[in-house]
């Protein structure tokens, strides 16, 4: 007798949300098969098979960036978040379905900042701070579990101290790492990867990409951004000179620094930094050896010249004198210029 067969699979399936990264983690998905086949050409009673089950497991996977599109100007031995100088960072969970995660910033030793042509050249940002808003107002979130949704995307702000001493022009790079903890812990969360498939478990695999702190790896189970720190400073040279204008002998030009004799002295204040310098403020004390000659004390704006000062007068400038203390105030140092405060005395 001959026998014809054919054979129909209906699967029964059953799912939670498709969300943008996939099934959820924990949904069973149900697999169930029927066989219809004719014996003679007469239909025979239909075969199910059993049903398969199965959960889906755990996809872990983290983006973190930054929205700064260029270095956070800063300047030295400010606390920057009283300052409003964070760096700004975006969070981002890529998993199917819920996922904690503790976030943590770090200095960046060597490679770029955000302009490629340019270099990390220093590692010294203190007092890191990880805060929801751009005034940390609610203080440091470091190391906390934060809980995210499928799809969340958080925005967070890294704040960092610059110390005094901080050139002008250095770079610092702060990375902001999101790693990946057990629900509502901050247990860091382990890998399955290397384990074998255990059907009726939710086992996690890390899916996220390299990230640039040092040490991040593809499928660790964290995630890095870099942002940089840049500093604008003045950058502030103070040189003095003296010179000798009059004596009461020798003839002119031929001036000598006896008793009675004038001296001038100019002192070069010289601003070789990217930003000016604002209420700069130079004293000297006088020997007792040398008297202040009266209203002989102005700044003008051009590097010092001893013997013939030149240059104009900088408005809002002045030379004070209390006893023996000479004060120049210079209201503003433009950067990349010149100042010279002058002023002369009398050898006793």
């Amino acid at each position: 007798m001959k026998k014809i067969l054919s054979m129909v699979a209906s699967l029964a399936l059953f799912s939670g949300v498709a969300n943008a990264a996939g099934t959820d983690y924990g949904v069973d998905i149900e697999n169930t098969a029927t066989l219809n086949f004719n014996v003679g050409g007469v239909a025979q009673n239909a075969q199910t098979s059993n049903t398969d089950i199965f959960k889906v497991d755990r996809k872990v996977d983290v983006t973190v960036a930054t929205t700064d599109g260029a270095n956070v100007i800063v300047v030295p031995k400010i606390n920057i978040a009283s300052e409003s100088k964070p760096l700004t960072f975006t969070v981002t969970n890529n998993s199917n379905g819920r996922q904690d995660y503790i976030l943590s910033a770090t200095n960046l030793v060597g490679g770029n900042t955000l302009d490629a042509t340019e270099s990390d050249t220093v590692d010294y940002a203190t007092d890191l701070k990880i805060c929801v808003d751009a005034t940390c107002s609610a203080g440091n979130i470091a190391g906390t579990n934060i809980q995210f949704a499928e799809g969340d995307t958080n925005t967070y702000y890294v704040f960092a101290d610059i110390p005094a001493g901080a050139a002008d022009a250095e770079r610092a790079s702060i990375a902001l790492t999101a790693t990946a903890v057990d629900d509502g812990t901050t247990s860091i969360m382990s890998d399955d990867k290397a384990t074998a498939d255990v059907q009726g478990t939710v086992q996690v695999v890390f899916a996220e990409a390299a990230g640039a702190a040092v040490g991040d790896a593809q499928y660790d189970g964290k995630h890095s951004a870099l942002s940089a720190y840049e500093v604008q400073t003045a950058t502030i040279d103070v040189t003095k000179y003296s010179c000798v204008i009059a004596d009461t002998i020798s003839a002119s030009g031929k001036w000598k620094r006896i008793p009675g004799a004038t001296i001038r002295y100019a002192l070069d204040v010289n601003n070789t930094g990217t930003v000016a310098t604002a209420g700069a403020v130079l004293t000297d004390t006088l020997q007792g050896d040398v008297t202040y000659v009266p209203n002989s004390g102005l700044i003008k704006d051009t590097e010092c010249n001893c013997a013939t000062p030149a240059g104009n007068t900088v408005a809002g400038d002045d030379v004070t004198v209390s006893g023996q203390n000479v004060t120049a105030n210079f209201k503003i140092v433009n950067a990349n210029a010149h100042e010279c405060a002058y002023f002369e005395v009398k050898i006793n």
